[in-house]
């Protein structure tokens, strides 16, 4: 399996993304240039009508798609129910809004298969995260934090960019409960069950356009952090250290 000859499904949660999608799903194109791939746009349904505007870009190239989901809101469900629908071999997951370059996903690609996952880093050597200094500061806390707790050697907890083998997907499948906790648990549960990962530097840049949904206010920001650290606890508790068959 190889960049050239592997099936990719790329699956992006998206919500209000009007003024990024059309630029990300550009740069995704010429980055995988003639590989094998599909563009998952997973929508909630928003208000700016980013789903209709994925539609119209199917129409011009059936390799971009849209989810278009009514009922169902959240970032984890958006994510399982994409990776649910992928029919790549290897599956990406990006956001919509930019601050992960789409050229880096090559970087991650290129590891499998001599990994079943490769995950980006801003924590390595190489890697880098661009937010306000008080905001990497307490990312950087945390990942401390959860190493210590999940006693795992693994630097990104709350990356979000990773791709992984289908395979790891239906004996590893994503919680669809939270914000960005599922990514947490997801990790978890792959070292329980001896996935062999990789963990590969990447430069965090903020969005290009739109508001985020977590650094526009520090309030929200700091809730997010507390509900992530006692999900990691509950992880702890609940997956203990024992290993998956």
């Amino acid at each position: 399996m190889s960049l050239k000859t592997a099936s990719i499904s790329v699956v992006m949660p998206s919500y209000n993304e009007r003024g990024n999608i059309p630029e990300a799903v550009e740069r995704i194109v010429e980055t995988l240039g003639d590989s094998l791939f599909e563009i998952l746009i997973v929508d909630d349904n928003s208000p700016d009508k980013t789903w209709e505007l994925v539609e119209e870009m199917h129409k011009e190239d059936p390799r971009v798609k849209v989810i278009r989901r009514i009922e169902k809101r959240g970032l984890a469900s958006a994510l399982a129910d994409g990776t649910n629908a992928a029919e790549g071999e290897i599956i990406v997951w990006l956001d919509c809004d930019l601050g992960i370059p789409p050229e880096d996903i090559t970087k991650l690609v290129a590891k499998i298969p001599e990994y079943d996952i490769a995950i980006g880093s801003r924590y390595l050597p190489g890697g880098m995260d661009t937010r306000h200094w008080f905001r990497g500061w307490l990312s950087t806390v945390f990942n401390v934090y959860t190493r210590a707790i999940l006693g795992r050697h693994f630097w990104d907890w709350t990356s979000g960019f990773a791709a992984a083998k289908k395979d790891v997907m239906r004996k590893c499948p994503l919680t669809e409960e939270g914000f960005g906790e599922y990514f947490i648990e997801w990790v978890y549960m792959c070292t329980l069950r001896d996935f062999k990962m990789v963990e590969v530097p990447y430069r965090y840049g903020l969005r290009k356009a739109g508001e985020s949904k977590t650094d526009s206010d520090i309030r929200v920001f700091l809730k997010l952090a507390i509900n992530y650290a006692w999900r990691v606890l509950a992880i702890r508790m609940k997956h203990g250290s024992r290993k998956k068959s």
